[in-house]
């Protein structure tokens, strides 16, 4: 007898859970998901991380401080992210560290050709004055990235108080820096818990007034980290049907996902075969747009032509790529409108970057693909959590 009804609550519970799977990939700027205390928040973390209270806290700060509501849909997506970056430790250790930066040091000191190998032993033998220990003896003992940055620090500091007294050293630092510091030499760009560039830090926290030693100590603690990396995941509107695309934005750039989709549909109408990387410039170190032109922007210059878009507002449009304002430009707009004439269908609004992973701590070939999937899969356990 009580076989139907035990029928009835399974069926039942299999439409709720399927329905729960169906809510945990959309994020939108107008969630109607509510907002969560921080009890909830703790439950959504994972069961190894250790004070528990204290990550859940530093997250919805900074959740607060993007200007975005606490829910359960914007927590998991930066537990995600913290996890698939660091597995929530604020200063990760790095595997083979004393290799990676051996390995990267030479990369660097590649362009001085003959010069190279009698230069970087140069750099290695130097000592920081009042120390007995060499630049190669303390990087063999290294195994975090703090540790790192602040033996770089250092060294940067001596250097500038004294030059090195070898021509070797001088000259790789003239050839190899120009006007630089040794900071630049380490081969690790990444720092804390949601492994954020310094580079970006730097535009979240330009309005402060923080020196660089201090923004880069920022990110060694639980709370700086934990800002700057959500800032850099939620803190901008973007219409994603899928939070895959956001995790994809925040290992590609921000707006990526949704580039590529642009540069698919160019590539559909003009016939070019290009790169969907998601960025349609050529941007410098400091993010800077170079002069150069890219195939993307030759492609939308070639589309203005048939569709009456001087190169002027070509040009124009494409420097906002960056920005949401990006969809309100005329190349935007006439790209879809001709995509979605040509194809019979809704123009497609976001897709996966096609972009490989380049990373001196990364031991094998990755993709912004399996990154964002992978995180995606963290985020799908965090929503099984709630």
């Amino acid at each position: 007898m009580l076989k139907p009804y035990l029928h009835l609550v399974a069926f039942s519970t299999l439409l709720v859970f399927l329905s729960l799977q169906g809510c945990t990939t959309h994020i939108s700027e107008n969630s109607e998901a509510p907002a969560i205390d921080h009890a909830a928040v703790v439950r959504l973390l994972p069961p190894q991380v250790k004070d528990r209270a204290g990550w859940a806290s530093d997250i919805a700060k900074a959740i607060q401080e993007a200007k975005r509501e606490v829910n359960a849909e914007r927590v998991c997506a930066v537990v995600a992210v913290i996890q698939q970056e660091s597995g929530f430790q604020v200063d990760p250790k790095v595997s083979e560290l004393p290799r990676i930066v051996r390995n990267g040091l030479e990369e660097k000191f590649k362009p001085l050709g003959p010069l190279a190998e009698p230069s970087l032993d140069a750099l290695l033998s130097l000592k920081v004055p009042g120390t007995s220990t060499s630049f190669s003896k303390r990087i063999a003992q290294l195994d975090s990235e703090r540790d790192l940055d602040q033996l770089f620090r250092q060294l940067d500091r001596s250097y500038q108080e004294k030059m090195p007294g070898t021509y070797a050293v001088a000259s790789t630092i003239t050839k190899i820096l120009g006007k630089g510091n040794f900071r630049d030499l380490n081969p690790i760009t990444t720092a804390g818990s949601m492994q954020v560039k310094i580079d970006y830090a730097r535009t979240v926290l330009d309005d402060d007034g923080l020196s660089d030693d201090v923004i880069r100590d920022l990110l060694y603690t639980r709370a700086g980290g934990i800002k700057i990396g959500t800032a850099r995941l939620l803190a901008y509107k973007a219409d994603y049907d899928d939070i895959i695309y956001r995790f994809a934005d925040y290992n590609a750039g921000v707006y990526a996902s949704r580039n590529a989709a642009f540069q698919q549909m160019l590539s559909d109408l003009t016939g070019q075969d290009l790169a969907l990387d998601g960025d349609l410039l050529s941007y410098d170190g400091t993010n800077e747009v170079r002069d150069t032109e890219t195939e993307s922007l030759q492609a939308m210059l070639g589309f203005g032509i048939t569709n009456d878009l001087s190169s002027w507002t070509v040009k124009r449009d494409a420097k906002k790529e960056k920005s949401e304002d990006f969809e309100a430009t005329a190349t935007w707009k006439k790209v879809r409108e001709a995509w979605e004439k040509k194809k019979g269908r809704p123009a497609p609004y976001a897709r996966i970057p096609v972009v490989k992973l380049s990373s001196p701590k990364l031991a094998k070939n990755r993709s912004t693909s399996w990154f964002s999937g992978r995180v995606k899969e963290h985020y799908q356990n965090c929503r099984g959590r709630a």
